[in-house]
């Protein structure tokens, strides 16, 4: 009945309930249009008479009440695998574990992308470093198979006007921003929760 007046579709499963009461089960399809079974909420009609929890009803005798169990996300490894294929790894900004990745050309930019990393952190972002002494296409590769959604590349150049070089997970090229207009166009794509793209 819960179900029809919200206007759900729902379809009956027999004998998938659980032997204590009805449940309702929330199935989601993933990107391999495989059926996980996640969000649960069902009746219990038994654990509250197991634990003695009572009420006093409106005649002044003691019941036992109906428990309702829910699981918001079902298992939450299951739900976060799903993410994560969902996703083949690409978060959206707002999602990944981290944001951006400041990578030095040279010895000579290790100071000033350690400085713009943690003006990063202390804005909220979740920003690392790469300041091995590595080549730049190197340090690139390993971003993008990191899954990494910004790459910023701080040399000479960039790092005598107080700037990164910015590009995408999928190498589309952002242009060279100041931490200021990287504020902004970061606060931009984690407001709109999607992919770079």
């Amino acid at each position: 009945m819960a179900l029809n007046n919200k206007n759900l579709e729902w379809e009956l499963q027999p004998g998938e309930g659980a032997f204590y009461g009805p449940k309702i089960e929330f199935s989601l399809k993933d990107c391999l249009n495989r059926v996980w079974q996640c969000g649960t909420i069902q009746v219990d009609f038994s654990m509250p008479i197991r634990l003695d929890a009572t009420f006093v009803d409106i005649n002044n005798e003691k019941r036992s009440p109906v428990m309702l169990h829910r699981a918001i996300l079902g298992s939450f490894e299951r739900f976060i695998g799903i993410l994560i294929e969902q996703y083949e790894a690409k978060f959206p900004l707002w999602l990944a574990p981290y944001q951006i990745i400041l990578l030095s050309i040279t010895d000579r930019n290790k100071d000033k992308c350690q400085e713009f990393n943690h003006l990063l952190n202390l804005k909220g972002y979740r920003s690392k470093v790469d300041i091995r002494n590595e080549k730049i296409g190197y340090k690139i590769r390993e971003a993008t198979i990191s899954r990494i959604p910004l790459i910023a590349v701080i040399g000479d150049k960039e790092q005598e006007i107080d700037s990164v070089s910015l590009r995408a997970l999928d190498g589309t090229n952002l242009g060279i921003l100041n931490l200021i207009d990287l504020y902004q166009l970061m606060d931009e794509l984690i407001k709109k929760k999607g992919r770079i793209e």
